[in-house]
């Protein structure tokens, strides 16, 4: 495993995808900043009436760094997939995966070491968007909230949700093993979005409805960023991610140990 772990990372380190995406959140992070600075400008125009004709009440619109911290959230298995699935399925595209296994590597410590590093990415890009945001954010906009107890629990809350949703995407591109199950793995949270008006069938069953919102990985992640205080079944919906990801990768080792690597 040290050595699977050895090579992925430095496939992982030594490419430009990587640090590509690194620089995109860094810049998104900036640029959200910059944005919500020239809106706070325009509302302070309007406020003390240098826009003639225009007579708004936008006090209350002041935009602070706070809501910038879950801005990417939803975005972020994107990125993630961008940079591990495809580091994953160029394992496959160039035969690298039968070589580990003709020199004794077992098909369960692959699938791990490409889960762990997989992880590793996500847990990067997160760290980095947070601390772009508290630079950026905190000099350009300033904090209004933060570092509340509450946006400080909902943002540990993300976590699983992420670690959740990169998880299926190592078990897409582990199973599709081609660039088709890269591109189902980076759009699936925007799939399941689009078909998310489903729920709109259990609006007479609100227990249902409420499960099912806190199973899905998109739909949770929107719940907690939605939230003004920490979610009431904070603890069950973190249960559920954590259940996601283990059931996620035990099904994605089984398949991949019985798959026919052509």
């Amino acid at each position: 495993m040290g050595k699977l772990l050895a090579e992925n990372y430095r496939r992982l380190f030594k490419g430009k995808r990587f640090y590509i995406v690194l620089a995109v959140i860094v810049g998104v992070a900036f640029l959200y900043a910059l944005l919500f600075y020239f809106l706070n400008k325009l509302a302070s125009r309007v406020n003390s009436g240098d826009l003639e004709g225009v007579e708004m009440d936008m006090s209350q619109m002041k935009m602070y760094a706070d809501s910038l911290l879950f801005s990417m959230k939803t975005d972020m298995p994107l990125l993630i997939g961008i940079t591990a699935g495809m580091l994953i399925v160029q394992d496959f595209r160039n035969n690298t995966v039968r070589n580990k296994i003709i020199i004794g590597h077992s098909r369960t410590n692959i699938y791990l070491s490409n889960l762990i590093v997989s992880e590793t990415v996500m847990l990067i890009y997160e760290l980095a968007y947070f601390v772009a945001v508290l630079v950026f954010g905190g000099i350009i906009l300033g904090f209004n909230e933060f570092p509340s107890e509450d946006i400080c629990i909902n943002l540990l809350l993300t976590l699983p949700v992420q670690m959740a949703m990169t998880a299926l995407i190592v078990f897409l591109c582990n199973t599709l093993k081609n660039v088709g199950g890269f591109v189902l793995a980076i759009t699936m949270p925007y799939i399941v979005n689009i078909f998310s008006f489903a729920l709109a069938f259990l609006n007479k069953h609100e227990k249902a409805q409420e499960l099912v919102r806190e199973a899905i990985p998109t739909l949770q992640m929107n719940i907690i960023i939605g939230s003004d205080g920490v979610p009431e079944h904070a603890v069950r919906m973190v249960i559920m991610m954590v259940a996601i990801t283990i059931i996620s990768t035990v099904g994605g080792i089984l398949l991949f140990n019985k798959s026919d690597l052509k």
